[in-house]
């Protein structure tokens, strides 16, 4: 004779409207982690979206950052490059008295 289990003896004597309270309650229960879990999927999809037009802000800043540095780059090479004024050139130039 095979014994029961605690779980199966404790339910023998469970009468129908218990079960259907039992039932109730997961349905409830069920009905509520469904919902939440819709929720949090709504919530996922919009911080999602915001991270792709954070990332997409992050990529023009650093665009326009990159420009700037091009930019000031650029300047400062013309400036060492551009030849050096002299104003001591009264060597070989006439003179007017």
């Amino acid at each position: 004779m095979a014994k029961n289990t605690g779980t199966e003896s404790d339910f023998q004597y469970i009468k129908e409207d218990d079960y259907k309270t039992l039932i109730s309650v997961y349905q409830q229960k069920t009905f509520d982690l469904f919902n939440q879990n819709i929720a949090l999927e709504a919530k996922v999809s919009t911080l999602n979206s915001l991270i792709k037009e954070l990332n997409t802000t992050i990529e023009e800043m650093a665009k326009v950052q990159e420009r700037q540095t091009k930019r000031t780059s650029k300047s400062r090479q013309k400036v060492q490059s551009a030849p050096p004024e002299t104003t001591e050139s009264f060597g070989e130039e006439e003179t007017f008295n």
